[in-house]
């Protein structure tokens, strides 16, 4: 069986958008950091959108942790964890996106948790 991991990287001012698409693994996390590395340094704040992986490995969040802690350790900045499945989308946040969701309890309070760092949605 034939798997494979495919990204797009999107960096606008002191933010970057790292897109994955595909199948996702832990074996995956050496890539991804290495694509992070490459992102310019003035960049501060990571947004991992996981949207378009269409399926993950057991192991596969090892991938991400990894990335997350790589983007902690080597920029000191805020990172934003996007994820979607057929019955949910999260959005967990760290650093400056941690506060960004608060006003989104107001609006919507029946679809959004009550910690503004975990925001999730069911469809």
């Amino acid at each position: 069986m034939s798997r494979a991991l495919h990204h797009e990287v999107e960096v606008a001012d002191e933010s970057a958008t790292l897109y994955l698409f595909g199948s996702l693994a832990a074996d995956d996390a050496f890539v991804l950091n290495r694509l992070c590395a490459d992102i310019p340094k003035r960049v501060h704040t990571l947004r991992l959108d996981l949207h378009g992986v269409t399926a993950m490995e057991d192991d596969a969040m090892t991938a991400v942790r990894a990335v997350l802690r790589y983007w902690r350790e080597s920029r000191g900045g805020s990172f934003r964890l996007s994820l979607a499945s057929e019955r949910i989308v999260a959005t967990y946040a760290e650093g400056r996106y941690a506060g960004a969701s608060s006003g989104l309890r107001a609006a919507l309070p029946h679809i959004v948790e009550a910690d503004p760092s975990l925001t999730a949605m069911y469809i």
